[in-house]
């Protein structure tokens, strides 16, 4: 049985890592992942587990829980806003040389130490209930000593008369004020995700007998008819069965070009109708739409932890006990030197300039808003772990039929015996493919203009051709070896036709190429070793090939395929391997990083780690771009968050003596930190 339950009150890597292991200890609970972006948990556990068992565990781990939608959280913005008040009129009273009374500064800090930080110190306590320590631990244990020590000087009127009230003040507003800065950028990048959530219809018209009537979304069944009216978003997946109009796809391409649709084109529910009104048959309901396989890929991979993740998670599990220890020796160290005043204040700059919350923000953000980005660009994630590999991939293995040809036959060339006519030959060989139902066949009929005459006596003749009666004439048409002709080898298919017995002519067939598949597989091959692997004829791939200046095999099986790939892999090459069929699915499944294509087979999309949603090549390159990107902004954040540290915690331990960091500066230097490291994963939403 899985659950998801939302979790509030995590802000580092550490909550986290105390949240899962409150689930794992849960009896019947297999697997607990949590979210610190998306603030959910995802279990696994056996039938005897029960959600509020669940939720039990967290609220004792020290946090809230729900399994019915988001938590309210607790309002920051009044606590820092009163705190900035306070601890400014008391800086600007000591700049001015003016000096306030002690109590005021005592009533005023012990006001923010105890209301504004509340939540600091509550979730301090229920993490020291559980025997572990967070990033609030630090914060609380900094203020407060900062606190109770200036009262002690001022309590016993000791000939001390440096305080540090203000020091405590400035600590928890800044923790504040940079947490809920950091809570307005995890929302935003999160809106992406809840974007495609909220963008489906509620309500549609359904056409039945001429009628129109308004159901709810979820009355619709699969191949009702539905009228879309301009302006309109369409309701569900589906195909134009009539009337034309453009549609905006921004949502998922990030295009504002509009989209031309015409009666066959297929339409994707949620996105715009244009000014034509259209009639749309439904083909795909609810959890099978483009976007609820979207939403919930996002969301899901949301909860995926790729390999660095977890090792910045165990490295911030056992950072915070470090920097406890370490902040203990900094302050008897100067106690021991004679300089108690300077021990305070560094081991609380030393608490306070640690907290790993950037080194636990540094991937999740990043990677919840690439995938937001990857959805609006139509490229579906189905395994967020595959990002990374898709960043350093050398070689690119493409299939043909269907991924860089159109996967339908046309006629690209007619031979006329003498005594014939060319209109009458493709005219003849039209009308007697009309009742066939091989591809080839509507090929022939595809490429004649209508109308035809009508076929008497037909019949199929099994891997060799047709034949019939055309206008009293008896006719076959098929391959060159059943009708006796001379076989051209090349690249491209014949179909020869017989009429009376006397050859008339033949015509050539291709699977020409996809408009876009030039330039895509070109831009490609700046960057990557580009190959195409078939199990088409080996002439027709090299054909292909040829083309697309590329290297191609062909006659390959779908096993061959899959030890082609491998054979690549262990001459140390990484695979992104591309493909839309079912034949595809072994050598995706042995690819570093497999890519399918939306228009492809059901098979090849559920084995891919990403789907290309639209049918367009370049996407291709942009995906890998965007791997690219997602990587490079993981990195930065997780090496912003080690320099910081590595360069500040000597500064803060007194380096610099007898130049000091203020523990005021240290707080404010940890928020800006993690500020600076969702503010750069948050350029990813503009990837282009």
């Amino acid at each position: 049985m899985d659950f998801t339950l939302e979790v509030n009150g995590m802000h580092c890597a550490s909550c986290v890592g105390r949240v899962e292991r409150a689930l794992s200890k849960v009896p019947g609970v297999e697997l607990a992942v949590v979210s610190l972006l998306g603030e959910k948990a995802r279990v696994r556990a056996r039938d005897e587990v029960t959600a509020e068992s669940l939720m039990e565990a967290i609220r004792k781990a020290g946090f809230g829980a729900s399994a019915h939608g988001p938590l309210r959280p607790v309002a920051l913005a009044p606590r820092w806003l009163v705190g900035l008040f306070l601890g400014s009129m008391i800086m600007l009273a000591m700049m001015s040389g003016l000096h306030l009374p002690t109590w005021i500064e005592f009533a005023s800090a012990s006001l923010i130490q105890f209301w504004a930080g509340a939540p600091l110190y509550a979730s301090a306590w229920s993490a020291a209930r559980s025997r572990a320590t967070t990033m609030d631990t630090l914060v609380v244990l900094g203020s407060s000593l900062a606190y109770f020590y200036s009262s002690a000087l001022w309590w016993w009127g000791t000939h001390h008369t440096a305080t540090y009230f203000e020091s405590s003040i400035f600590i928890v507003t800044f923790v504040l004020l940079g947490r809920w800065l950091e809570e307005r950028a995890r929302h935003k990048a999160r809106e992406s995700l809840q974007g495609l959530l909220e963008n489906a219809v509620q309500t549609a018209h359904r056409v039945r007998e001429g009628r129109e009537e308004d159901i709810p979304l979820e009355a619709i069944r699969l191949d009702d008819v539905l009228r879309v009216r301009p302006g309109e978003k369409v309701p569900v997946d589906g195909l134009v069965v009539e009337g034309e109009s453009s549609l905006d796809e921004s949502l998922l391409t990030g295009e504002s070009m509009p989209v031309s649709k015409r009666p066959g084109a297929a339409v994707i529910g949620g996105t715009v109708n244009g000014t034509g009104s259209l009639l749309v048959k439904a083909r795909a309901l609810g959890q099978q739409t483009v976007m609820a396989q979207i939403a919930a890929s996002v969301e899901r991979a949301q909860l995926e932890k790729p390999p660095v993740q977890k090792l910045a998670d165990q490295v911030a599990g056992v950072f915070i006990p470090v920097i406890l220890l370490l902040a203990l020796v900094v302050g008897l160290t100067w106690w021991a030197l004679g300089h108690p005043d300077v021990g305070l204040q560094t081991a609380i700059s030393v608490l306070l300039i640690a907290c790993p919350c950037a080194l636990g923000l540094a991937l999740p953000v990043a990677y919840s808003v690439g995938l937001g980005r990857a959805a609006q660009l139509g490229v579906l994630v189905r395994n967020p772990a595959a990002l990374e590999p898709a960043a350093m991939l050398d070689t690119i293995v493409l299939d043909k039929t269907g991924t860089v040809t159109q996967n339908r036959a046309q006629v690209v060339e007619v031979f006329v015996a003498p005594g014939f006519g060319e209109h009458e030959v493709v005219r003849w060989a039209a009308a007697l493919e009309k009742p066939s139902e091989h591809p080839l066949g509507q090929a022939v009929v595809a490429f004649c203009p209508q109308p035809l005459p009508e076929v008497q006596e037909f019949q199929a003749v099994t891997g060799q051709g047709v034949t019939g009666k055309v206008e009293g004439r008896s006719l076959r048409l098929g391959s060159p070896a059943w009708l006796g002709a001379d076989a051209q080898a090349d690249s491209r298919t014949r179909v020869y036709l017989e009429v009376d017995g006397q050859l008339a002519g033949w015509m050539a067939l291709a699977d020409p190429l996809r408009v876009d598949a030039a330039a895509a597989v070109a831009e490609l091959s700046q960057n990557y070793r580009v190959k195409l692997l078939s199990g088409d004829r080996a002439e027709v791939v090299q054909a292909v090939a040829g083309q697309l200046g590329i290297e191609g095999q062909g006659s390959l099986l779908p096993q061959d395929k899959k030890i082609a790939i491998e054979s690549m892999q262990q001459a140390g090459a990484r695979v992104a391997m591309v493909g839309d069929g079912m034949n595809d699915a072994p050598a995706l499944a042995q690819a570093n990083v497999s890519i399918a294509l939306g228009w492809g087979s059901d098979l090849a999309r559920r084995t891919a780690d990403l789907t290309l949603l639209h049918d367009d090549l370049s996407r291709l390159n942009q995906t890998f771009r965007l791997a690219k990107a997602i990587r490079r902004t993981v990195r930065q954040g997780l090496a912003w968050a080690f320099l910081y540290n590595l360069l500040l915690i000597p500064v803060a331990a007194g380096l610099l003596y007898p130049t000091l960091l203020s523990p005021v500066w240290a707080a404010g230097a940890m928020a800006l930190s993690s500020l600076s490291v969702v503010l750069n994963a948050l350029r990813l939403r503009w990837f282009r």
